[in-house]
């Protein structure tokens, strides 16, 4: 009987191992062509110091972090263009108030996303004849346009019907709108 491959693997790997040292000489999964292996092996043999020595280019932790952090803003920074020329430049704060311009949004290819900052959630998918509902933890609405289905909620405030009018008008005026409801707990309806 031949091991089957863990959860969350697809694929049987194999791996090749010298059984004096214990060191992995090579492994393969047949089914995808991937692997390695040791081309020219000497187990034992005295290495040369200069093999480790690093001479190229070095950051301090500190450096690395300020780095990072550059990175993030700058990825931020392009999300939330990305939403201001794909889905409302307006600003978008409610009279609750509840300031829902992101600083968080991940995007996908059929222009849904998933839009965020620390006050508020807003998230569109390509409309459905069932409409669409976030299992979100906190109270927050649905509805549907033509195009979309739409969700958003707020995580230190409750909204009411006109906050979320109100957002509605910023993010696609004199749409039609139907299936607007509140969700109140995760599986429980509220109209």
């Amino acid at each position: 009987m031949q091991p089957t491959p863990p959860e969350g693997k697809p694929y049987p790997l194999r791996i090749w191992v010298d059984v004096e040292s214990g060191q992995m000489l090579g492994y393969r999964v047949d089914e995808v062509g991937e692997g390695s292996q040791f081309v020219d092996l000497a187990v034992g043999g005295t290495l040369d110091e200069e093999l480790f020595v690093w001479d190229g280019p070095a950051l301090t932790q500190e450096e690395r972090q300020q780095s990072l952090r550059e990175e993030h803003r700058a990825a931020r920074r392009e999300q939330a263009l990305w939403f201001t020329g794909n889905v409302s430049s307006a600003a978008l704060t409610v009279r609750v108030p509840v300031d829902f311009t992101p600083d968080n949004v991940r995007f996908t290819d059929s222009g849904g996303f998933d839009a965020s900052n620390g006050a508020a959630m807003l998230s569109r998918r390509p409309g459905s004849t069932q409409g669409w509902q976030p299992k979100w933890g906190v109270p927050h609405y649905v509805w549907s346009t033509p195009q979309w289905d739409w969700a958003t909620g707020t995580i230190h405030v409750n909204l009411d019907r006109a906050a979320v009018e109100e957002l509605r008008q910023h993010l696609h005026p004199g749409k039609l709108v139907d299936r607007d409801r509140r969700i109140d707990r995760p599986g429980r309806r509220r109209t």
